[in-house]
């Protein structure tokens, strides 16, 4: 493994040099956002808008729960490595890999089988409910 970024003691370059990937990828993330809400938003239908709208908290969620198990993983991670111990960090950023699909999959089924309610708790109307 390569650990020489924990090797140099200046903390400030090695702060910024993990945390770049992270920073890019929420930039992504929102430039995906605003495109997709762009296109949409050529339609001129106010309730394909709103309804792209009402299932970003959903999306978020989606989000957050993979960056638990990424960032309690990677600190779990960060430990094994200081420790040498290249079996560990295996076993533990596999356990996070599955474990993410895993609940990725458990809370998709819990928002198909009751997305009915759960569109309504967002705000979902009449006219937005087939859109979100």
């Amino acid at each position: 493994m390569e650990n020489e970024i924990f090797k140099d003691p200046n903390i400030s370059k090695a702060y910024l040099r993990l945390s770049l990937p992270l920073v890019l990828s929420m930039a992504v993330t929102l430039i995906y956002n605003l495109a997709d809400t762009y296109f949409i938003a050529q339609s001129n239908d106010t309730n394909i808008v709103a309804g792209v709208s009402l299932g970003m908290p959903l999306f978020t969620l989606l989000m957050a729960f993979g960056n638990i198990f990424g960032q309690g993983g990677s600190s779990l991670i960060s430990r094994l490595l200081g420790q040498k111990n290249e079996q560990g960090v295996r076993h533990v950023s596999s356990f996070c890999f599955y474990i993410t699909i895993f609940a990725g999959i458990l809370i998709a089924a819990f928002m198909l089988v009751f997305r009915v309610p759960l569109l309504h708790v967002l705000g979902a109307s009449e006219e937005t409910f087939v859109h979100a």
